[in-house]
């Protein structure tokens, strides 16, 4: 009989797109899945895409809320523990991504007694797997950096469980993927902020797209999106607020500058995209900015801190991003791991069989 695993994470889309590629990787596999994410999370939206039974929880973030917020994070976090504690029947183990959406699983797995298992996405860890690894049977990571905060008997280097669809856009020729968004086959530079964008690169790319004349494509979230449009008025920019294809669209670029998240930084990473960095200033312990020295470090891109982002240094890096494409190519690619969904797999069942 097939193991039965309960997956958690979101509120962010760095905390709910790996939960979903493993999720996507189990449900192959032929394993019975549920899923545990957040009303007021990016999960909710796209819950469209979770193809398994799925919870959403009344929780609220805890980290830099007033007095009273983190009195009703709290407690809805026992609330919302209790409820799944009755809910969890047959599960076999738990795997959390970390954040405030995947404690009440975390919770509710100890008081169950069931096997828990984090995936810490980021350099430095959530308070949430910080404060469970210490009952966890395993930790898996994405950077080397993280590391070094939690049991080093409980970590596994296995990084980033990256979605299906995503896996499959490698096999698209960069031509093939330009001419499907309606590009000309020629160099293209990329602008995201993440999946809440970002006002301070939209703005810089609106600056470096008009300097360069480039063609490009600017992922601008959706507050900014009509405003952003409106200023490319007969320029080869493709402006989109959000897509669910960003297959095509990483395969039709060759540089990009982007926050630094995980998520961000592993697909770019997979297709080979050397990157201008600009870490989100107000990450939680600057998580960001380390998650983008482990990249730089490796030779695979820049990294440049918002408050030190001069506009003729950024010219400066994304035309060195362009003439060194290939060989920064080669090292960002070092970074990513397209087998991490098996590899997680394969660690669990063996720790499960191990330890029944």
């Amino acid at each position: 009989m097939s193991r039965r695993f309960c997956i958690s994470g979101g509120g962010t889309g760095g905390h709910f797109f790996p939960a979903l590629a493993l999720l996507e990787c189990f449900t192959e596999k032929g394993f019975p899945c549920q899923f545990i994410g957040a009303e007021r999370g990016i999960e909710r939206k796209l819950s469209h895409l979770i193809g398994v039974d799925k919870e959403f929880l009344k929780v609220h973030p805890f980290l830099g809320r007033s007095a009273a917020d983190k009195l009703r994070s709290a407690f809805s976090m026992i609330l919302s523990s209790l409820r799944l504690y009755s809910k969890l029947g047959k599960v076999d183990a738990s795997v959390v991504f970390g954040g405030y959406v995947s404690l009440p699983l975390g919770l509710a797995s100890l008081l169950k007694g069931i096997p828990l298992f984090l995936h810490e996405q980021n350099s430095v860890p959530s308070t949430t797997n910080q404060l469970l690894s210490r009952f966890a049977k395993a930790i898996f990571l994405s950077f080397e950096h993280s590391k070094k905060y939690f049991p080093s008997d409980k970590t596994i280097k296995t990084g980033l469980p990256v979605r299906k669809a995503l896996l499959k856009g490698l096999e698209l020729s960069k031509k093939e993927a330009r001419e499907s968004l309606g590009l000309e086959d020629r160099d293209t530079l990329l602008v995201m902020g993440g999946s809440q964008g970002a006002s301070f690169l939209n703005q810089l790319a609106v600056e470096v797209f008009k300097k360069t004349q480039l063609q490009g494509i600017h992922i601008t979230g959706e507050r900014d999106y009509e405003r952003v449009k409106q200023t490319y008025d007969g320029m080869p920019i493709l402006v989109l607020p959000f897509t669910e294809r960003m297959d095509l669209i990483y395969r039709a670029c060759d540089v990009a500058i982007s926050r630094a998240g995980a998520s961000s930084i592993t697909e770019l990473s997979l297709y080979g995209i050397p990157s201008l960095l600009i870490p989100y200033p107000y990450a939680i312990r600057d998580h960001q900015y380390y998650n983008a020295k482990e990249i730089e470090e490796l030779g695979g891109g820049f990294v440049l801190r918002q408050e030190e982002t001069e506009f003729s240094k950024v010219i400066k890096l994304v035309e060195k991003l362009f003439s060194e494409k290939d060989e920064l190519s080669k090292k960002i690619q070092t970074f990513s791991d397209p087998q991490a969904c098996q590899k997680i797999i394969d660690h669990l069942q063996n720790i499960l069989l191990a330890h029944p």
